[in-house]
């Protein structure tokens, strides 16, 4: 088969590789988009853990090409979407029901090989079959989506909350769109134009490229989701939430920095952190089968598996938003 291998930091190749034989409880997975997200691009740069080399890539839609022995429920030529964290259900962690933080999860693409491949092997339990008349492509969404609900869900807007959304990648913005729909006024921060733009369509009523300029905001926002990882984000968050805000992490700084501690307990302000997803994939994909999630303003471009490095050393472009590679 055709993979895209990392076999160091900036260096991918594409190869051909056997096509791996799916273990007892697996399925083969013939890809057949798959998406590229930032963790594909730290593990690029060689700022992640894992193995080298790897076949990068976690975020796919593809169709059942071969079932391992005792597998049920699903069929060959199904169209599905991986999930892909592989807990390992039976530590502590799992038994309390946060798989997603399973210290022993096995993750596509970082710890063994990923989905920028003809097919790539999953556990059952973590592929969801598609919908009728979902397209591949707003399928290849569900992971991120995924990603912002279970975030939203730990702490969701009512009507009339001030919401700022820090950062508007991929998952910034479906924070933007969610928000929006429950009710609430939304206000988007990202120094990229062209993502604030895709901001305003999905509805948010007010757009800053500079700390300096939400300064006027100061002390104004009761919920504000941080997408962006930016190291001194949160020490600004703090400062411009209002008494008694809710502040939600989901964005991974590379490095920690220093925060107004005191400030916290004299606003009184929950913060909470977000990791992956637990059960979200099937209200993702029911969102995007209903058009509640206006996904055509994600798609920026579609690469063949060739033009992969091309496309991961533009990752940083402020003109992209969500890139995919169609595979097969």
């Amino acid at each position: 088969m055709k993979a895209a291998l990392l076999v160091g930091p900036q260096k991918i190749e594409i190869r051909d590789l056997p096509v791996p034989v799916p273990r007892e409880g697996e399925v083969l997975v013939r890809v057949r988009e798959a998406g590229i997200c930032g963790t594909d691009f730290a593990k690029y740069r060689g700022d992640l853990g894992g193995n080298f080399p790897v076949v990068a890539g976690h975020e796919a839609v593809g169709e059942i090409a071969a079932l391992g022995l005792g597998v049920v429920g699903t069929r060959i030529g199904e169209r599905v979407v991986i999930q892909p964290n592989f807990a390992c259900g039976q530590c502590e962690t799992c038994r309390s029901g946060r798989e997603n933080i399973c210290p022993s999860r096995v993750r596509l693409g970082l710890d063994v090989d990923g989905v920028f491949a003809e097919y790539v092997t999953a556990p059952r339990k973590y592929v969801w079959t598609l919908p009728e008349g979902l397209s591949d492509s707003v399928a290849a969404l569900t992971e991120p989506l995924s990603i912002a609900l279970h975030g939203f869900q730990k702490s969701a807007p009512a009507a009339g909350d001030r919401v700022l959304v820090y950062g508007t990648g991929t998952i910034g913005l479906f924070y933007v769109q969610l928000a929006v729909l429950s009710g609430a006024r939304v206000t988007a921060f990202n120094t990229s134009e062209p993502r604030l733009e895709v901001a305003r369509k999905l509805g948010a009523v007010e757009t800053f490229r500079s700390g300096a300029e939400l300064e006027a905001r100061k002390g104004d926002f009761t919920i504000v989701y941080e997408t962006s990882g930016a190291a001194d984000a949160l020490a600004h968050i703090i400062q411009w939430s209002a008494p008694g805000a809710r502040i939600l992490l989901t964005g991974l700084p590379e490095k920690d920095s220093s925060i107004p501690a005191a400030l916290i307990a004299r606003k009184e302000l929950l913060i909470q952190g977000a990791m992956t997803y637990r059960d979200e994939f099937r209200t993702a994909l029911d969102l995007l089968q209903k058009g509640e999630i206006r996904s055509d303003l994600f798609i920026t471009n579609i690469y063949s598996l060739d033009k992969l490095p091309e496309a991961l050393a533009g990752f940083r472009s402020p003109l992209r938003i969500k890139d995919l590679v169609r595979i097969s």
